[in-house]
Formats: structure tokens, sequence, C-alpha cells
């Protein structure tokens, strides 16, 4: 009995010590994404999607557009949006807490992993495989308008694939591929930080910056849905870069 009490200790610290290991590398991970888009009748439409993130710190970048969307969680749990425009180093940010355009942004788990928790807690589990940090849990979500089957990985927080069915359409996401190098994490975080920032604010306050004049011209001033659904199956948004 003694010696059983002891493994089951030891037991118990393993399995603690890679719970602890897969929360670590959840933290600081870059994951990249292809999103392929089937239209009945027209031509399948591809896109990337790179997730970096630190802890309390989260970035979604768009390679094709050279446009980084970043959050960061506050100590008072708010969020603080801020968008990066890659090949002009500038930055409009937005205040922690603050209204964009009539809506606020509260949901932490949307940005840091892609889909809310809320809309985890309502799909139905299928099944699970693997262990440890490479667990998959498969679930899925039907209403009338849409079909959702999503491949889970718990331990990492991370979409490994997903699937949007709807009438006429069927958009597919697949991880690429995901790293946990915590140098180049930071370094790219660094290079955002040196990017020279407009508060959104004072936009208005300033016609004779050209980089604002463009930005406010082509719309690219309004904050992206990063994202996919609510508890109830609605789209929060669509990628229009």
């Amino acid at each position: 009995m003694q010696r059983f009490v002891i493994l089951c200790i030891f037991c118990g610290f393993s399995f603690s010590s890679i719970a602890q290991n897969c929360a670590s590398k959840a933290d600081d991970l870059i994951a990249k994404y292809t999103i392929v888009t089937s239209v009945k009748h027209a031509q399948e439409q591809t896109k990337k999607l790179e997730l970096w993130r630190r802890v309390n710190a989260v970035i979604h970048v768009y390679p094709q557009t050279e446009i980084t969307e970043g959050w960061e969680k506050s100590h008072k749990n708010t969020i603080k949006p801020t968008r990066y425009f890659d090949d002009y180093q500038r930055a409009i940010e937005y205040q922690p807490g603050e209204r964009v355009h009539g809506k606020q942004d509260k949901d932490w788990s949307f940005r840091y992993q892609l889909i809310s928790d809320k809309m985890l807690k309502v799909m139905e589990h299928k099944s699970t495989s693997g262990t440890g940090c490479n667990t998959v849990d498969v679930f899925e979500y039907t209403n009338p308008q849409q079909k959702l089957i999503l491949h889970w990985q718990p331990e990492l927080q991370l979409i490994q694939s997903f699937k949007i069915i709807t009438r006429g359409q069927e958009i597919n996401w697949q991880l690429d591929s995901v790293t946990f190098d915590k140098q180049v994490i930071a370094q790219r975080f660094k290079t955002l930080m040196r990017y020279q920032t407009t508060d959104f604010a004072d936009i208005g306050d300033d016609h004779s910056d050209p980089f604002l004049t463009k930005m406010v011209t082509q719309g690219f001033i309004e904050p992206g849905a990063s994202g996919f659904f609510d508890d109830k199956g609605h789209a929060l948004g669509k990628h229009t870069h």
C-alpha cells in the first residue's frame, strides 16, 4: 500500500508537470494557418493568417495585406486593441476598454485562440485522441444555416482545423505549423513597439498626415474581425483583408 501511494504521488506530479508545461507553451507560440474558401461555380480563395502569442498579448498577422492586429490584456482585464501597418511601420491604437464604433472588446478568448470559449461550450464533443500537449478534441455544431466541425488542441488552446459549411460555401482552416521560439516572438513584438503610433481619438485632428488620410480613405481604421462565432453560432464578423 505504501509503495502504491508513493507511485501515485509521483504520477500526480507528472501529470501536473505536463499541464504546466503545456500552459507555458500555449502562452508563447506562433501558429500559422491556411484558410481556403470554396464557393460553387467560383474559384477557390486562399489566405494566410498567423497567430502570435505572448503572456497577456496576442497579434494576428495577415501577410497578404501587411496588416497586423494586436490586443493587449491590462491588469484590469480590459483589452487594448492596436492595428499595425507593417509596410508603413505605423500603428493606430485604442485605449483599453474603449468603445470602437459602438462596440467594446471584452472577450479575450476570442482573440487569444480565434474562437470564443462561449462557442466551445455549446459545441457537441465527439471524440478525443492523443495525449498531453498533443491531445485533440473533435467538436461539432449544427443549426439550420451551417455546420461547424472543429479539431481543437485543448492543452494549447489552439485550433488544429476548422470547417464551416453553409449553403453553397465551405471554409476550411488548417494549422500548417506551430513553433515555440520565445526569442523570435519577443523580437516581433519589440519591432511592433517601435512603430510610430497615433491614438485613434487624435486622427481627426491631423489633416496633414498622408498616411492617416490614406488609411481613412481605404477604410483600414475600422477594426477587423478576427474570430468566429458566438454561443448561438452567429458569425462575429468577416475577414475583409
